[in-house]
């Protein structure tokens, strides 16, 4: 008879970095990413952030660096979309 083993923890990721530098485009990662005409550069990332958690199964911790207002924040995205500041 065996005995049960519980789970590893998942791995832990490091932080996406991301970079806003208008209303309109930013880096995630490295890679340029864009909003539409009208739209709004926060939603286009944090939707792309909520998709690279529900790839995982698991929240992505993400640095957002916003050139705009000269700040930055650490913030947990889940993969239903809801967000958490990190300290």
């Amino acid at each position: 008879m065996t005995e049960p083993t519980t789970p590893p923890p998942p791995p832990a990721t490091a932080d996406a970095q991301v970079h806003v530098f208008s209303p309109n485009a930013g880096l995630v990662d490295g890679v340029p990413v864009t909003a539409p005409p009208y739209g709004d550069i926060q939603e286009v990332i944090l939707s792309i952030l909520q998709q690279r958690a529900q790839q995982l199964g698991a929240p992505t911790p993400a640095t957002i660096t916003d050139n705009r207002y000269g700040g930055a924040i650490r913030l947990l995205i889940h993969p239903d979309g809801s967000t958490e500041q990190l300290t």
